[in-house]
């Protein structure tokens, strides 16, 4: 699935961005930007894992 794709991307740009303390070129502000983009994956987590268990539920459910 893609959301898997993008909560990864989100994840290896947002980890950087948290470990760096000083504003970048003094006005941008970078950890509140990769704060912003862990929660973005957070909820792609949670989201795809809805997906997923839609998905699987049936064969779940299966009676045998």
């Amino acid at each position: 699935n893609s959301l898997g794709k993008i909560k990864t991307i989100s994840q290896m740009v947002a980890i950087p961005m948290l470990l760096f303390h000083d504003p970048l070129f003094g006005v941008i502000d970078v950890r509140l930007i990769g704060t912003l983009l862990i929660y973005v994956a957070a909820v792609l987590t949670v989201y795809s894992m809805l997906i997923y268990l839609r998905l699987a539920w049936p064969h779940l459910n299966d009676d045998r």
